[in-house]
């Protein structure tokens, strides 16, 4: 049994693949294996996804499957999170690519604290001039290298500015996972921050590397990129789904965490070019919004041929 299952949800990501799966099977750690969901690419994707692996992949367990049907990332994860009998998961995404000592710098921190269910590291945003940034874990002086705390751990994953909702560059648990039923939602985008309040539900122990160990591509291509509307519908939805299934562990930081994506959520209904509120029509507008929402949504999620591009 592996160390790491790294999960690869792939889907017509032809031009950038062949760097990701290069990265992957460059790691100065070994102790892990690959495990590739075809989503069923209708481009070339496949086939330089078939011949990396058998160039570069000599010592290395790679496990390929399909979704038999185009169903999404959410889907293909979910599909390698069962197939996998590794200790911890990783997952990255094929259009983009892992410093060559990534696992071994993650597997360290696991080796610290055996057990720990979560590991964050830091991440490289590139691909557009406009949108280069760093998802900093070193600069962020509130996080200790370990929390042995459920509700402290819970805290921290529910402070927006803290930690981002990526699911990529960090290592989960797989027996916490499948222990809560851990899964990503299908049909819906978002699928990242609609986990993160299940999660944060169920965290005891997170453990951080403060070193960049991924290099996310900025593509406008990527779905959550070119579908904004359907974006924009589903991460409404997920207000709505986690108002209906609010719990009494660390309820304030729900709540705020809530009020302030209703809040994004309502200046972004205001249009790019609307003023800013008045700071005391603020929280009341969020509010209103807020409630408005949790009648627009039932419990069906948003249908993409129903929204308006």
């Amino acid at each position: 049994m592996a160390l790491i299952s790294v999960i690869i949800p792939v889907y017509n990501t032809e031009r950038y693949v062949e760097e990701c799966l290069r990265s992957v099977f460059a790691q100065t750690m070994r102790d892990f294996d690959v495990i590739i969901v075809d989503d069923c690419s209708t481009d070339g994707t496949m086939s330089i996804v078939r011949n990396i692996c058998d160039e570069s992949a000599a010592d290395i367990n790679v496990t390929i499957i399909s979704t038999h049907k185009t169903s999404g990332a959410s889907v293909a994860r979910n599909l390698g999170i069962e197939i996998s009998d590794a200790r911890y998961l990783y997952f990255v995404d094929s259009d983009d690519y892992i410093s060559n000592d990534s696992l071994e710098k993650l597997s360290r921190i696991v080796k610290l604290h055996p057990g720990v269910q979560m590991v964050y590291s830091g991440a490289s945003v590139f691909g557009n001039s406009n949108y280069i940034e760093t998802l900093d874990i070193a600069s962020k002086k509130q996080l200790p290298e370990f929390i042995n705390n459920a509700k402290e751990a819970s805290k921290i994953m529910l402070k927006h500015w803290l930690l981002p909702d990526y699911i990529w560059n960090r290592l989960f648990l797989r027996e916490w996972l499948n222990q809560h039923s851990l899964r990503f939602k299908p049909d819906i985008l978002a699928e990242d921050l609609h986990l993160k309040l299940y999660m944060a539900r169920h965290i005891e122990t997170i453990a951080f590397c403060k070193d960049t160990t991924y290099f996310y591509r900025y593509n406008d291509n990527n779905v959550s990129h070119t579908k904004k509307a359907f974006l924009k519908a589903c991460a409404q939805w997920v207000i709505c789904d986690w108002t209906r299934h609010l719990t009494l562990k660390n309820l304030r930081a729900q709540l705020t965490l809530l009020l302030h994506l209703a809040n994004d959520s309502y200046l972004m209904q205001r249009g790019p070019d609307a003023p800013l509120p008045p700071l005391w029509r603020k929280i009341p507008g969020a509010l209103l919004h807020w409630a408005r929402l949790m009648r627009r949504y039932g419990r069906e999620i948003p249908k993409e041929n129903n929204i308006n591009q």
